[in-house]
């Protein structure tokens, strides 16, 4: 399992579709969704859960739990409260800081250089939502084959917002730089769920749960799950709008 955290970390932002840049190509009911997506960013604070589990479903140590609030300044808007089922220790601190810190720096591209909202097509429409495949664009990422993945993003039609987003890899692919050996990647799937805060918003991610399979060194067959919640969602103003702060493009993750 140990291996496969470099993909999960990779993976993760395939789901976390907020907030996005608007396009005026994208189809009307999406862009809708999209635009009220982005209207709420940086505005919430929350507390995120993390679960890893084992390929046989066995919990891998106990959850880490963090919180994010977009009030304070950028250097303490992530704060640990738990570190894999305990009370973090100075030593658990400075590993979950330079982790963060890694985090922080890989987020280099707008989500709308990653996904291709331009091609995206209604695949399905039924009477209560509408349902897109939206194509990531060749070659974007280091890591992962864009081509292999399928993304479908779930709009609901009462409040023509975001409900949903799945992932899956299409087929087997070869991943490198997890833990410097030679790995294929055989099943990615990842559900990303979406829930109205306060009705005067756009619902929120709540729940993202990744599972996948493969092999290292050609061998040795790993895997496991992933999930991820968020709790105590409240609305904050953020700290760079106290200044009328420019911050620039909103970055995706680990890409």
């Amino acid at each position: 399992m140990k291996a496969f955290r470099s993909l999960w970390r990779a993976v993760f932002l395939f789901a976390a579709l907020l907030p996005l840049p608007l396009l005026a190509e994208m189809p009307s009911p999406l862009k809708t969704a999209v635009d009220k997506l982005i209207a709420d960013t940086d505005h919430w604070a929350y507390t995120q859960e993390v679960r890893e589990y084992s390929r046989r479903g066995d919990p891998e140590g106990g959850p880490t739990i963090e919180r994010y609030d977009p009030s304070k300044p950028e250097e303490d808007q992530w704060s640990l409260r738990l570190y894999k089922g305990r009370i973090p220790s100075e030593a658990d601190l400075r590993s979950w800081k330079r982790r963060k810190e890694r985090e922080m720096r890989r987020r280099e591209r707008p989500l709308g250089e990653v996904m291709d909202f331009e091609r995206a097509t209604l695949i399905e429409e039924r009477s209560e939502m509408y349902l897109y495949r939206v194509p990531i664009i060749p070659g974007i990422s280091r890591r992962l084959p864009s081509d292999k993945f399928e993304v479908v993003v779930q709009v609901g039609k009462a409040r023509t917002e975001i409900e949903r987003v799945t992932v899956r890899a299409l087929e087997s692919f070869r991943l490198s730089g997890v833990a410097g050996l030679a790995a294929r990647v055989d099943r990615v799937e990842i559900d990303a769920v979406f829930a109205v805060v306060d009705p005067a918003y756009a619902a929120q991610p709540s729940q993202i749960k990744v599972e996948g399979s493969g092999k290292v060194a050609w061998v040795f067959r790993v895997g496991g799950r992933a999930e991820l919640a968020w709790s105590e969602v409240t609305r904050v103003k953020p700290y760079k709008d106290r200044f009328g702060v420019e911050i620039g493009d909103v970055k995706a993750l680990d890409f």
